[in-house]
């Protein structure tokens, strides 16, 4: 190959890696290697048939250039750790779109089949939750206080309880997904019809308002990262029982790393919605304008997050 055809060859991703050192703190150290990885092997092919010619020093400078920032620059732990949330989760749900929509609707059945099914026979309740919570819940609207059932532990020991529990429950949809997407379908649906049981159950009970701004003020966190989760298990099935034109490892691999990312994006929905379950869920004296106002925050920031932020991304870096 002469040296012009190399050059023609490699100048635009040459010019790429260039744009990339102007901005390097907009990307990760992973992306930042692989391109000082290209560079030294571009460089290396040059001093082997271009020896001591202009493209040899210019890929020896940019080659520096990413050496130094890799090398020789502090430590950026929180600065990557926003990057990854700011733009690689995002990312991961852009290109995952289609299976949080599968997820998304999933769930939307399952609730049509919970509100059905309390409508169709009152006991529906009782025999999908137990007999034991039935009583606890009967009890407390007895009491006058439907939703006592946030109350009944004392708020740290409530806080890990559920946040470990939710977080467990979102990393089994995902594991699901490696048994059969199968599995993750039928949890995902079965969540919908919980959560459609419990709210029509409650608007039967004559406490509508209260089903609608009490479980949602930690709901409009938990149950979008739920979904999510539940795509990701989706994902990850779909990558391992339709490989495609992959072989099966490889399609495994590619589904794995997207849904992984999204799920680890998740904990700290989980744990946030932990915290206002515990904490402050319990406490319905609260005026109801400041809890409306908590559950459609949490409602605007998954939207924002998991759907607008990742098409904003699509638009201005032309996400594949």
């Amino acid at each position: 190959m002469t040296e012009e055809r190399f050059i023609s060859l490699n100048k635009h991703q040459w010019n790429k890696y260039q744009n990339m050192l102007d901005d390097w703190d907009l990307y990760s150290p992973s992306e930042l290697g692989q391109a000082y990885l290209s560079v030294c092997s571009d460089l290396a092919y040059a001093q082997s048939h271009y020896p001591e010619t202009v493209v040899c020093e210019s890929l020896n400078a940019l080659a520096l250039q990413f050496h130094h920032i890799l090398y020789r620059r502090q430590p950026q732990r929180w600065s990557e750790l926003l990057y990854f949330f700011r733009h690689t989760v995002p990312t991961s749900f852009y290109r995952s779109r289609h299976f949080l929509l599968l997820s998304l609707c999933l769930f939307m059945i399952g609730e049509v089949i919970g509100v059905m099914s309390q409508c169709l026979d009152s006991g529906y309740f009782k025999d999908f939750f137990g007999e034991g919570y039935y009583d606890i819940t009967m009890q407390n609207i007895k009491d006058g206080n439907p939703m006592g059932i946030y109350g009944k532990e004392d708020e740290a020991s409530m806080f890990f309880e559920i946040t470990i529990n939710n977080m467990m429950v979102g990393i089994t949809y995902f594991l699901k997904g490696l048994l059969s997407p199968f599995f993750t379908i039928y949890s995902t649906i079965m969540t919908g019809v919980m959560d459609g049981c419990f709210t029509t159950f409650f608007f039967q009970q004559g406490y509508g308002i209260s089903v609608l701004t009490a479980p949602n003020e930690h709901g409009s966190l938990e149950l979008p990262a739920a979904i999510v989760c539940s795509a990701a298990g989706m994902q990850l099935g779909m990558g391992w029982f339709f490989p495609g034109k992959l072989s099966r490892m490889k399609a495994l691999m590619n589904s794995a790393q997207e849904a992984l990312i999204m799920v680890l994006a998740m904990m700290p929905f989980f744990l946030v919605a932990g915290f206002i379950e515990s904490f402050i869920t319990r406490h319905q004296e609260w005026p109801m304008a400041a809890r409306v106002s908590l559950a459609v925050v949490g409602l605007l920031f998954s939207i924002f997050y998991i759907i607008l932020l990742p098409w904003y991304l699509k638009r201005k870096e032309g996400i594949q």
